[in-house]
């Protein structure tokens, strides 16, 4: 029997004791805070679980939040389309009243003004912004995404021309706003509204307010003086005066005078081809280096500062000085002032007008309205100074330049346009090449050459026994014309050589039957005497009267021979007048025409000025000269001007200040053009480096020194082996690679065009060559020029920028290189009174471009030019109507206009400023073909948007039910793994209560034992 002893019993009622008490405290704790564990080791699993719901449902809080913060900025945007789509149907409703054709100006002009406030509103709702953040910025929602330009910053257009009627209504639109400038961005605002779903929250103001992104800008506008080109029409020759329409003779190096007739001439390419059309002389137009920024002491590189200090000039006392003063007396060779800003852009000043020093000063305090360059005298130094005020970081220099015009002497080709230029030697026949014009003996000369004709001068016949002769067949006129010629010329009365005209052939034939050993030779006759021009009457030069005064009289050159007086003829006059017409020009500009036809005698030329009781006219017979006065002008300061009465060859610069560098061309006098009101482009036009690339072209980022030096380079390849290469006589990129890759060098090297397309590279063949390759050199800046100047150790040597200006040559696919190009197709342009299309859509090269832009319709009044930097195209109006615009018609973005930079990119506030000025122009048909289907374009992408956003709206609301749901049961899963069930806890609790309250009452009873019962 085994003994149980008292401790026994009492350890095992306490273990059962402490047990019960301790699932009831756990119990009570359990119940008191409601969780099913205190401590993770309690039930591993469960905590864990507990751990990954209670993640769960933080991230689902923070998705919740991040759904609310987007549904609240998607609302916020429906609003704010919603306000743009009733705006945009107000504009459209505007624009169908606008259109309607029995509206008048003042009509049109009220619902303007209502666009422009309109206008103001689509900027406020732009501008939207919730909690200092706004809508349509882009990323940087913080700052203000989109500033008004108006009509009073630099460079806007303020002017309204109105269509048709040519009124210019004056800075009609300085108040207005005539541009919007976006800085935000087209970037995405991506919210997470649930794990790994990102949802865009926003639209950037490029999506709704414009149409894409890059923003290209708008242009600029401002009167600028554009460089002398074909296309320019000839009223905006010196200085606005134009040119007179009339007839021009140009007599050749054989005295031979051609006539040729420029009264229907309106561009200088009509000059041109009017001149060249005569087979006889080539014309053209040349721009050279002036002396004005010298004589002006402003030639100057100022390199990276702001000021140009010119040279002292004793003579320069005051502003009041005149140019005529300076330079020891010797005067200011007018022309125009080339000033490259800080900034990067270049500026044309005309000074053909200006007469003091003030007056420079306030044309080249002119450009931009004062806001790129300031001018000013100082007195102290006798000098000018010039100030850029552009904040640019580029260099600041000054030269000037002029444009003339030039007509050349082409070697003669007569006995060439019969087809009988030619040597036979022994032989006793020529015959003519076969022309198939020529039908009989009898058919002129003007339709032999496929209608060119034949060149009216001299051709030198040699026969056999050395006797020649010229021939002059300027009256010809047709084969018998030439054979009449050629067999009645004295050296040939002998009957040896004779010309016919074979009647099978229609060939003309001429035999020499002389004996001798002389080659039997038809050849040209070129004469020795220098091309001139003059105008077709010369009364006015020969009288000793063209000329010009300040003031009221002029006093006529001395005339020849001496002693000649009242009664003298003008016939005894050397040389003698062609007599005819002269116009002499008051203060009021107007020609009072004086018919000289029949005057005869000196006094009849006094008499017929007379006559006019607005001038007088004296004979001087001391100085034996004419003295003609204009007596109304008392003060002796408003002008008076005799002229020719065809000034034709004056007006383009050929009659006086003409120089015959050589005896075969005459080079007029400088041409000035007026300042025109200019679209200037916003776009560097950045063409690539290609091969038929012209070097002069090259490096136009430069203010001086553009194009390449050439001469002599080294190259030394890797492997040691080194030549010098002559790049002389090189015209294009390819012409110098192809020198410097020629076999004959003996460089294991290739040069080529770069990936970049913006220079060149050169690359070393020679395979485990450890040398340096080296590009040096010898006597020119040529490597430099070229950007390969240096020394790598590497097996590429990458040349620098070589940034190639834009020309006539450059093809439309090399600009913009890396940017996208230039897509050609149809553009819209208001030009002045006039608008219409232009379609732009196959051509090949910036030459066809300003040929299509300048050429297309002369309504447009349109030149189209290249800017002196060779980066920017810009459109001048020729009719000095300051009014431009330029609109893509294609779809897509960037397109023609904007792409060129002619046209910023397509907006809302463009298609608004647009029905503006269209209302202001009174433009019925731009509003109805243009203006109402781009409002009603941007209504539709609007709405387009909203629809996005009421999208993007409901997946916001299904992301917030989804995340509610996913809450709840996760809590619920939450509940069952960390919470208790507080029914079964306090019902257990009630039990483990009994169960210990019964325990002590048991232990009680067990542990009431005597003395007596423990020594039992």
């Amino acid at each position: 029997m085994i003994r149980v002893s008292n401790q026994w019993m009492v350890n095992s009622f306490l273990r059962v004791l402490n047990r019960n008490n301790e699932e009831l405290n756990k119990t009570q704790i359990q119940i008191s805070s409601g969780k099913q564990i205190q401590k993770p080791s309690e039930n591993p699993v469960n905590n864990a679980l507990a751990m990954q719901h209670k993640t769960d449902i933080f991230e689902s809080g923070q998705f919740t939040k991040n759904i609310a913060r987007t549904t609240e900025w998607l609302d916020n945007t429906d609003s704010a389309l919603t306000d743009t789509e009733s705006t945009l149907q107000r504009v459209r409703e505007l624009a169908v009243q606008g259109a309607n054709d029995t509206l008048v100006q003042i009509d049109r002009d009220a619902i303007a003004k209502e666009i422009d406030q309109l206008m103001q509103h689509m900027v406020d709702i732009a501008n939207t912004d919730i909690g200092g953040e706004f809508l349509f910025a882009g990323d940087d929602v913080k700052s203000k995404p989109f500033k008004i330009m108006t009509g009073q910053n630099p460079d806007s257009m303020t002017n309204i021309v109105t269509y048709s009627f040519g009124e210019t209504r004056k800075d009609l639109n300085l108040p207005n706003i005539t541009d919007i400038v976006y800085n935000g961005d087209g970037k995405k605002m991506a919210t997470e509204i649930e794990k790994g779903v990102l949802l865009d929250k926003n639209i950037s103001g490029s999506e709704l307010f414009f149409r894409s992104q890059p923003i290209t800008p708008q242009p600029t506008f401002r009167n600028e003086v554009s460089p002398l080109n074909g296309s320019l029409p000839v009223q905006m020759l010196n200085g606005g005066r134009g040119m007179q329409p009339g007839i021009i003779i140009v007599t050749d190096s054989n005295g031979i005078d051609r006539k040729i007739d420029l009264k229907t001439a309106r561009r200088l390419d009509d000059v041109i081809w009017d001149i060249n059309a005569t087979g006889s002389f080539q014309a053209g137009i040349e721009e050279v280096p002036s002396n004005t920024a010298v004589n002006l002491g402003i030639y100057k590189n100022a390199g990276s500062t702001n000021e140009l200090v010119g040279l002292s000039d004793p003579a320069m006392d005051s502003v009041n000085t005149p140019l005529s003063s300076l330079n020891s007396g010797q005067g200011v060779d007018l022309g125009f002032l080339s000033i490259n800003t800080r900034d990067g852009l270049n500026h044309r000043v005309d000074l053909t007008s200006a007469t003091t020093v003030q007056d420079v000063i306030g044309l080249i305090n002119g450009i931009d309205g004062g806001a790129a360059v300031e001018a000013k005298y100082d007195m102290v130094h006798r000098r000018l100074e010039i100030t850029d005020k552009t904040g640019g970081r580029g260099d600041f220099s000054i030269e000037s330049k002029k444009n003339q015009f030039f007509v050349k002497d082409l070697p003669a080709h007569v006995a060439a346009d019969l087809g009988i230029q030619t040597d036979v030697g022994a032989a006793n026949t020529i015959v003519s090449t076969f022309d198939s014009a020529i039908q009989s003996v009898a058919t002129p000369f003007s339709f032999f050459n496929g209608g060119k004709g034949v060149e009216p001068g001299f051709i030198n016949i040699t026969r056999h026994d050395g006797v020649s002769a010229q021939i002059d067949l300027q009256a010809a006129g047709s084969m018998q014309g030439a054979i009449d010629a050629i067999n009645s010329h004295p050296n040939f009365a002998d009957a040896q050589l004779v010309a016919s005209f074979d009647t099978v052939t229609n060939r003309l034939v001429i035999n020499d039957s002389s004996v001798g050993a002389s080659n039997f030779a038809i050849q040209e006759v070129n004469g020795i005497n220098p091309i001139k021009i003059r105008e077709v009457t010369t009364i006015a030069k020969n009288l000793g009267l063209l000329q010009s005064s300040q003031g009221g009289t002029i006093v006529g050159d001395s005339i020849q021979p001496p002693g000649l007086t009242a009664a003298s003829l003008l016939s005894t006059i050397v040389p003698a007048p062609e007599m005819g017409f002269m116009n002499i020009r008051g203060p009021d500009g107007q020609p009072v025409k004086i018919d000289l036809s029949a005057a005869t005698t000196i006094q009849d030329v006094l008499d017929r000025i007379n006559e006019t009781q607005k001038f007088t006219a004296n004979w001087d017979t001391v100085n034996n000269r004419f003295v003609v006065t204009d007596p109304a002008d008392v003060t002796d300061s408003h002008g008076l001007r005799i002229e020719e009465f065809s000034n034709t060859a004056r007006d383009l610069g050929l009659i006086e200040g003409t120089s015959n560098y050589t005896s075969d061309t005459i080079t007029g006098a400088p041409i000035f053009v007026k300042p025109l009101p200019t679209l200037i482009g916003s776009l560097d036009l950045n063409p690539a480096v290609e091969g038929d690339t012209e070097l002069r072209t090259l490096n136009a980022n430069r203010t001086f020194n553009t194009g390449v030096n050439l001469g002599f380079i080294r190259i030394t390849d890797k492997a040691g082996n080194f030549k010098a290469i002559d790049l002389r006589g090189s015209n294009t990129i390819k012409d110098v690679l192809d020198r410097i890759n020629d076999p004959a060098n003996g460089l294991y090297i290739e040069a080529k065009i770069n990936s970049s397309k913006d220079g060149l590279e050169i690359i070393d063949k020679n395979n485990g060559a450890t040398g340096r390759l080296e590009v040096i050199d010898v006597d020119s800046s040529a490597a430099a020029d070229l950007g390969i100047l240096g020394s790598t150790v590497d097996l590429r040597l990458v040349g620098k920028d070589v940034d190639p200006a834009v020309s006539d040559t450059t093809r439309i696919s090399a600009l913009r290189s890396g940017e996208g190009g230039v897509p050609m197709g149809k553009i819209y342009i208001q030009s002045g009174e006039f608008s219409g299309e232009i379609d732009l859509t196959g051509v090949k090269t910036v030459g066809e471009l300003i040929d299509k832009l300048s050429g297309t319709d002369e309504r447009f009044n349109i030149a189209a030019w290249v800017s002196e930097d060779g980066k920017r195209l810009n459109l001048s109006n020729t009719k000095d109507q300051p009014y431009i615009k330029v609109r893509d018609l294609e779809a897509g973005e960037p397109a023609s206009a904007s792409a060129l930079g002619l046209g910023g990119s397509r907006s809302i506030f463009e298609t608004l400023a647009d029905l503006r000025d269209n209302l202001f122009r009174n433009d019925g048909t731009a509003i109805s073909e243009q203006s109402i289907k781009l409002v009603q374009e941007d209504i539709e992408r609007t709405l387009k948007l909203h629809a996005e956003v009421g999208v993007r709206t409901n997946r916001t609301t299904a992301a917030k039910e989804k995340q509610d749901n996913l809450t709840l049961n996760l809590n619920k899963m939450l509940d069952v793994v960390e919470n208790v069930d507080m029914t079964e806890a306090i019902i257990r609790m009630t039990q483990l209560q009994t169960a210990f309250q019964a325990a002590l009452q048991t232990g009680a009873k067990i542990l009431q034992i005597s003395l007596m019962d423990f020594l039992r």
